[in-house]
């Protein structure tokens, strides 16, 4: 079972993906190679140091922070690795309601791509570089992956992607490239 580490209590997010193993760890912490590391409100200093905790264990989690509104251009500037998603953007009840979570969302090929690829970060140029499209396409693909899981921002696409089914596929071939 994959496992995602959270720096402070979120109840939802256990709810949301039954399928991977959270754990609250206070501090420095870190257990094993887990897959996705969540920061809520973390300062600099904070990232700076998960980082370095990390590279010292030798493990490359993915790092998602989630921050104040304001600070967001900021933590995106100084730390290009990670996921940074506004506060504003937390998963909304739509994802929490249990009538959604049983839902089986039909995503074709090109969409599962797109959303595999959101949780970097990349904006819609850089993202259509690396999918071989257009930018127009890369919006519409995002518009259209907003509608078919009932999410509001794009913010909440990558927790979505970070949570769903489809980041499996993901990561097995991210832990390839390593190899």
């Amino acid at each position: 079972m994959k496992e995602i580490i959270v720096r402070e209590d979120f109840p939802s997010l256990g709810e949301l993906c039954p399928e991977y193993n959270v754990r609250v760890l206070p501090g420095r912490s870190l257990v094993g190679s887990p897959f996705a590391l969540i920061l809520f409100h973390p300062t600099l200093v904070d990232m700076i140091e998960e980082r370095k905790a990390c590279q010292e264990k030798g493990i490359d989690p993915l790092t998602v922070a989630i921050v104040e509104p304001f600070r967001r251009l900021l933590f995106e500037a100084a730390f290009p690795y990670a996921c940074i998603i506004d506060e504003g953007d937390k998963l909304n009840p739509v994802m929490l309601s249990r009538k959604n979570r049983e839902k089986q969302i039909r995503l074709t090929d090109k969409e599962k791509r797109t959303l595999m690829e959101l949780p970097y970060g990349l904006c819609c140029k850089e993202l259509a570089l690396r999918l071989g499209v257009s930018e127009r396409t890369v919006r519409r693909m995002k518009e259209k992956l907003l509608r078919k899981t009932g999410l509001l921002t794009t913010g909440q696409l990558m927790i979505y992607a970070l949570v769903s089914e489809e980041i499996n596929s993901r990561s097995s071939s991210r832990n390839v490239d390593k190899g």
